[in-house]
């Protein structure tokens, strides 16, 4: 379900690196989420930090992104899904989840350009990107 997706793809102080170990070893999100604080003991690339952010299972940030998403027409793709590029899947830390509006672009037969930033942008930061 994207809930979980979007649960482990905003967990503070859990790296992308930290998150691909452990889809690795828990298979998915859901079973991420489900997973005991004793789960994690022996997963030896977390933090404390990182352990206690996986021990937080409120899903109102997940659910709050969700019903945006669905409000501004959002489409969410996931790593595993097969419409995710593999070019971004090449990189040493791909996002688990993608947020698009409109149809996808051929990500992987196109030259492309990724702008990535602050939700709170500065005017300035607005106009370099435009």
């Amino acid at each position: 379900m994207l809930i979980y997706w979007i649960w482990l793809a905003t967990r503070p102080a859990v790296s992308g690196r930290m998150k691909a170990g452990l889809l690795q070893h828990f298979h998915d999100p859901e079973d991420v989420y489900f997973a005991s604080k004793d789960a994690f003991n022996h997963l030896e690339e977390l933090t404390p930090e990182a352990r206690d952010a996986l021990g937080d299972k409120n899903l109102k940030e997940a659910q709050k992104i969700l019903e945006e998403c669905t409000r501004k027409d959002i489409h969410i793709l996931t790593y595993r899904d097969a419409a995710y590029p593999a070019r971004l899947k090449n990189i040493s830390d791909p996002p688990l989840v993608l947020y698009y509006k409109g149809k996808l672009p051929d990500f992987d037969g196109l030259p492309l350009i990724g702008v990535v930033g602050t939700r709170q942008a500065s005017a300035y930061g607005l106009g370099v990107a435009k």
